[in-house]
Parts: structure tokens; sequence; C-alpha cells
């Protein structure tokens, strides 16, 4: 098993035109003008509270049955979407991260005074920062596989397909995804909420 790995910050662009999809809108034409002006005043706003980081590490990987993954020795998981994901790999990288609590904060700041559009735009560019960190991450567990000679696959996550959300439990043990402040409740949701994990497998 390598070391555990912190990148801390981790540089995430948050494009526009990502901002506006999550939004419902295709093309910049379809945005209101006083719209637009709002949605560039919140994404000024937003990337100062980015705190984006990462943490990752690489395990050994196995299917000892059909239907059945393990990972790190610890995280055993009944999914037959994840099985299938990782088929053909010995090696999985694990990971979390985060946008950071302070885009959290503002949110719920705005939500609370009632100023509902500017929260809900808040939102709208909080989710796409997490979808962007997303990909830096797999960026990353590629570079961490390719040291290997192995090839990255697609992504996956607890809560995804037919994947227990309750396996984030022994995913964040793995990786200590409390050194970067991610903690999870009772539930086994994220917090902050604009927190991401999972695996990313090479064969």
């Amino acid at each position: 098993m390598a070391p555990i790995q912190i990148s801390d910050p981790l540089p995430v662009t948050v494009p526009r035109p990502m901002v506006l999809m999550r939004l419902g809108y295709r093309r910049p034409a379809q945005v209101p003008e006083k719209t637009g002006l709002l949605i560039d005043e919140i994404m000024e706003k937003g990337r100062a509270l980015l705190r984006p980081r990462a943490i990752h590490g690489t395990f050994d990987a196995s299917s000892p049955e059909p239907g059945m993954s393990v990972i790190g020795g610890v995280l055993r998981a009944s999914s037959r979407s994840l099985h299938e994901r990782l088929l053909g790999c010995r090696r999985a990288v694990l990971f979390a991260a985060t946008i950071g609590p302070e885009a959290d904060a503002w949110i719920h700041h705005l939500m609370d005074r009632g100023e509902m559009t500017r929260g809900l735009l808040a939102d709208a560019f909080a989710s796409s920062a997490a979808i962007a960190l997303g990909l830096e991450v797999e960026r990353i567990a590629a570079r961490a596989l390719a040291g290997e000679g192995l090839a990255p696959t697609k992504r996956h996550a607890p809560g995804y397909g037919d994947w227990a959300l309750s396996d984030q439990a022994p995913l964040c043990a793995l990786v200590d995804c409390g050194r970067i402040g991610i903690t999870l409740t009772e539930d086994f949701l994220m917090i902050p909420a604009k927190s991401i994990s999972g695996v990313i497998g090479g064969r």
C-alpha cells in the first residue's frame, strides 16, 4: 500500500458553462442579462471561498467471489455494480475530497437571510466546483495508477448503483478523511456537503 497522500490546496477551475448547465441553461444566449450578471457576481464570490483538497491512497483490490469486492483488506462491498467496475483490477485508488466548509456556510447564510435566488445560484456554483474537483481527482488517480503500469477505470462511489452508502465508513477510515476536515453523519452523509468520495480501479 502506498502512503496516504494529501493534495492541499488542489487547484480547481469552475467553468461558467458548467454552472450554467447546472442551472438548466444549455447556451449562454439563454441567460437573461440580469441573471447573467448575478451569476458572475456569485461565481466571483464563490471562487474566493473555495478550499479544495483531497486525500487518496492506492490499495490492493480483489474480487474473491461474484458480487463481492475487497479493497485494502478492510472495505468489503457486496455490490454488483462495484464488482463489474473493478473486474480485472488488482489495485484501486480510494479517495475523499472536499471544496471546504466555507462554501456551505455561505449558501446557508444566503438561505437563512431569505436570499433564495442567490442561495440557489451559490449552490449551483458549489455543486459545479464539486464536479470539477472530481475531474481533478480522476487525473490524480490516473497518474498514480500509471506509475504502476495500470490504466484507470471509471470512478464509482458508495450510494451509486447498488453500492451501499454505509460503505462510506470503511472507505473514509482507509484514507483517514478527517485529516482534510471531512466527517460522516450517522446516515453516512459527508460533511461538508460538497464533498465526494469513491474508488478508481487499475487494470
